[in-house]
C-alpha cells in the first residue's frame, strides 16, 4: 500500500486528488496539507484526517510517503524543506517556479525520485511528442504559433502548459525565435491549447481539449506508482506514461 500525502489540499484540484487517492486500491491518504497557520481538526475539513499546515508535515506525516503537490509556487521551499526530512519522493504539477527554485527541485531530485508535470492529462504528452517529431520534419519555412484557453478565473497568462510546450519546440526548432503564444481567458473554459503550422502551400492544425477537470487527475495515480519505485531522478509524465506502455 502506497502512503500519499496532498499538498493544497483546500485547492480544487486538491479535492478531486484527494477524491482520487481515496478511491485507489493501492494507495492509503495519509495526509493533507496545507498552508501554516490554515490547518484544521479532524471532523472539520475531512471526517478522518486533520489538515495540517506545511511546517508539520515532518511530524505529523509518514516518513516516505508519495507527497502530490498542486498548491503555489512560492510553497515550493518549504515542501522541499519538510519532504528532505521525510525523505519523499514527489509528483508535482504546479508551475510558475523561478530559476531558484527550479535549481533547488533538481538538486533534490539527485537524492528522491520526482514526476513534474505542467499537465497531467494523457493527451498533452501525446501533443507534446507530436511537438517534437514536427519541429524536426517540418521544412523551414513553416511558421508556428500557439492560442491557449482557459477559465476567466486563471491567473496565469501563459498557462504554465503552454509555456511549456512552446519550450519544447523552440529548444529543438528555433531557439532564438520564440513561438508567440495567443490566451484567451473565457467564461468556463477548462482548457484548450491548439497548434497551427503554416507556410505558402499547408496548413496543419493541431488541438487538445480537456472536457473536464478530470482530465488533468488521469496521470496523477500512475505517477505515484511510479515514482514510489524509482531511482532519484527528475522525471516527466512522458517517463511515466512510456513506462506503462513497456508493461503492456
Amino acid at each position: 500500500m502506497i502512503q500519499v500525502a496532498v499538498h493544497g489540499a483546500e485547492g480544487r484540484m486538491g479535492k478531486l486528488i484527494t477524491e482520487l487517492v481515496e478511491a485507489a486500491e493501492d494507495c492509503q491518504l495519509a495526509g493533507l496539507v496545507t498552508e501554516k497557520g490554515r490547518q484544521q481538526d479532524i471532523g472539520t475539513f475531512h471526517p478522518t484526517l486533520p489538515l495540517i499546515g506545511q511546517d508539520k508535515m515532518a511530524k505529523e506525516l509518514p516518513a516516505g510517503c508519495v507527497i502530490i503537490d498542486f498548491s503555489l509556487a512560492p510553497a515550493l521551499d518549504g515542501l522541499i524543506q519538510q519532504a528532505i526530512t521525510l525523505e519523499a519522493p514527489l509528483v508535482i504539477g504546479t508551475t510558475g517556479f523561478n530559476p531558484d527554485q527550479k535549481a533547488s527541485l533538481e538538486h533534490f531530485s539527485t537524492k528522491f525520485p520526482v514526476v513534474h508535470a505542467a499537465n497531467f492529462s494523457v493527451g498533452i504528452p501525446a501533443l507534446q511528442m507530436l511537438l517534437q517529431l514536427l519541429a524536426k520534419t517540418l521544412p523551414a519555412g513553416f511558421d508556428a504559433e500557439q492560442v491557449e484557453t482557459h477559465h476567466s478565473s486563471k491567473v496565469d497568462k501563459p498557462s504554465g502548459t503552454a509555456a511549456h510546450l512552446a519550450g519544447i519546440y523552440e529548444g529543438i526548432r528555433k531557439p532564438e525565435e520564440p513561438v508567440i503564444t495567443h490566451s484567451q481567458r473565457l467564461g468556463g473554459t477548462i482548457g484548450e491549447h491548439t497548434w497551427t503550422f503554416s507556410d505558402a502551400e499547408e496548413t496543419l492544425v493541431l488541438t487538445h481539449r480537456a472536457h473536464s477537470r478530470k482530465a488533468f487527475l488521469r496521470g496523477i495515480l500512475p505517477s505515484v506508482r511510479f515514482v514510489a519505485t524509482r531511482k532519484p531522478g527528475m522525471y516527466g509524465l512522458t517517463h511515466v506514461l512510456q513506462g506503462l506502455a513497456e508493461q503492456t
